[in-house]
C-alpha cells in the first residue's frame, strides 16, 4: 500500500473518531476525502511523510510536499478544496491546516518549535464558519 493511501486511510479513520462520515472519492482530481458533520461538508488533502527526516546538521522535522504534480510541483488553487491534513506516519500525528493559512509548497515542521503546533489535532478547525 502507498504512502499516500496509508496516510488517507489514517485521516478517515479520524475523521470518524470525530464524528464526520466520510468518503474516499475515486476519481476526485485536487481532494483526497470528502467528510460530512450535519450540515458540514469538508474537501481535505492528504499530505503523508513517513517519518522524521533526519539530515546531518539540521534539526529533525517532519517534512510534506504540499504541492501538486509528480516531479514539478505546482500549487492548488483557492476553491479546490478546504483543508490540508498533514499525516506523520511512523508515531501517527496528524496536523489540520485550513487552506488559507498555507502559502508554501514544502511544509517543515520542527518539534523544537512552535510554529506549527497550534494545528497538530487540531480537528475542532473543520466545525470553525471560517471558509477557505
Amino acid at each position: 500500500m502507498s504512502t499516500g493511501v496509508r496516510g488517507e486511510l489514517l485521516a478517515a479513520e479520524k475523521l470518524v473518531e470525530h464524528g464526520w462520515s466520510v468518503a474516499l472519492p475515486v476519481d476526485a482530481p485536487t481532494f483526497d476525502i470528502i467528510c460530512v458533520k450535519g450540515k458540514l461538508n469538508r474537501r481535505i488533502q492528504v499530505k503523508t511523510t513517513e517519518g522524521l527526516k533526519n539530515y546531518e546538521g539540521r534539526s529533525p522535522h517532519y517534512q510534506f510536499q504540499l504541492g501538486r504534480g509528480l516531479h514539478s510541483k505546482f500549487r492548488y488553487s483557492k476553491g479546490e478544496f478546504d483543508f490540508f491534513v498533514c499525516v506523520a506516519l511512523d508515531t501517527p500525528r496528524f496536523w489540520v491546516f485550513p487552506f488559507d493559512d498555507i502559502s508554501t509548497l514544502t511544509m517543515k515542521i520542527y518539534d523544537a518549535t512552535e510554529r506549527y503546533s497550534r494545528y497538530e489535532n487540531a480537528w475542532q478547525l473543520l466545525e470553525s464558519d471560517r471558509q477557505t
